[in-house]
């Protein structure tokens, strides 16, 4: 039995989950082995796996436990809370708001080492590798560009792409999503933004960079979403 405090036992887990020390069964031990093993109240062990699951490191699941989630270079950059930021919210226009998909990209592609860094999914996995035009009132405003593990996510078609895959996930693969890990930044324009966006006078992109897993704690996408940055806001709502 190992004598801890209740700050001890988030740092330890959190450590233990980085580390992949529970990576093998991807669960969590059970609340009762964890108060026998670290000799603390359920109480402070539940503020604890509530504090990991606001890290990104576990999902708790109703008959499956506690699930950690896979823990790789790229996604233990990101292990941190952004559920307040609702990805590309609003146009920063009265207008109303005319939405349009182009398929500008659609090809089933294994991965190899540099996808590998830059996705998180390990070589060798078969994938969907989409690039997706985002029209908003007659202008080119998002350019999202998908990574899917065919492998979690099957059928993916270009039909299904220019509608909604998250839909396809949820109603057509009753598969549920989880989690996904969002990091924002500012890059400058490359290439491949000059030419899918309308950027102007822009020199750089917003990237929303999106992590999501299913309720298995598996990585099905890795998606980078640009956007010309002075088109769109951001809305969070803090409570105290």
């Amino acid at each position: 039995m190992v004598e801890t405090t209740k700050k001890d036992i988030y740092t330890v887990l959190k450590q233990r989950v980085i580390d992949g020390y529970y990576n093998i069964k991807m669960r969590l031990p059970t609340e009762d082995a964890l108060i026998e093993e670290f000799n603390i109240s359920r109480y402070a062990i539940r503020k604890a796996i509530k504090k990991l699951a606001n890290d990104g490191l576990v999902y708790s699941v109703k008959g499956k436990g506690v699930v950690v989630l896979e823990q790789t270079p790229k996604t233990k950059e990101i292990n941190l809370s952004l559920e307040e930021i609702d990805g590309l919210h609003s146009l920063n226009s009265d207008q109303a708001i005319d939405r349009k998909t182009i398929i500008a990209d659609f090809q089933q592609v294994i991965v190899d080492e540099k996808l590998h860094h830059k996705t998180s999914f390990a070589v060798g996995v078969p994938i969907y590798a989409i690039q997706r035009v985002r029209r908003i009132n007659n202008k080119n405003a998002v350019l999202d560009i998908n990574y899917f593990n065919a492998q979690i996510v099957p059928g993916i078609t270009p039909e299904i792409a220019k509608d909604s895959i998250y839909d396809y996930i949820k109603k057509d693969l009753q598969m549920k999503i989880a989690v996904v890990k969002r990091q924002l930044r500012i890059e400058h324009a490359d290439q491949i933004d000059h030419a899918h966006l309308n950027l102007g006078i822009n020199n750089c992109v917003g990237n929303m960079i999106s992590f999501a897993f299913n309720d298995d704690g598996k990585q099905f996408e890795y998606t980078e979403s640009h956007f010309i940055p002075d088109n769109f806001i951001f809305n969070q709502i803090i409570k105290f």
